[in-house]
């Protein structure tokens, strides 16, 4: 691939990610990702705007699942009332091989560091319907790791904000 860049994931933002494939070896763990946003900061950006990258790939090398839950949610009334909570599921193996299976489609639109040194990598299945206003169904995978590597080929579109 032609561009590199080695643990440098909070210079990339996840806003509109896609996963596209996922690959589960031993020593990696491999994401492949579409619409991930390059930013200024990163030092494969020589555009030094928010670019798009082409077709994208993650590798956590040396990675380790510290956990993953299926994401709960509050649902209130239009006066803020608090009408109904699910919390947080931990997932078991059999639940998290079944996430590996469906993941591909899904948008991972957060990966960020916590105060422990491993990285929290969010996921959103969207909804069936487009306007559809129902919770959706989210994970939060945390993993550490000894490298991250993103590479791409090619740049795509500058990110257009609103109002430019």
């Amino acid at each position: 691939m032609k561009f590199e860049s080695v643990n440098e994931l909070e210079k990339f933002s996840f806003e509109d990610c896609v996963i596209t494939g996922l690959e589960e070896r031993p020593e990696r763990f491999i994401l492949n990702l579409e619409a991930l946003i390059v930013l200024p900061e990163n030092s494969q950006n020589t555009n030094f705007t928010k670019s798009y990258a082409g077709d994208a790939v993650l590798s956590l090398v040396n990675w380790q699942l510290v956990s993953a839950v299926r994401e709960g949610f509050r649902y209130f009334d239009s006066d803020g009332k608090l009408l109904s909570e699910t919390p947080d599921e931990p997932l078991d193996q059999e639940a998290l091989k079944a996430l590996w299976a469906r993941l591909p489609g899904a948008y991972l639109f957060s990966v960020k560091r916590q105060e422990s040194g491993a990285w929290s990598f969010r996921a959103e299945f969207p909804p069936e319907e487009t306007y559809d206003t129902l919770p959706s169904e989210s994970y939060e995978l945390v993993f550490s790791f000894e490298t991250a590597r993103v590479e791409w080929d090619y740049y795509m579109n500058r990110v257009q904000t609103p109002g430019q």
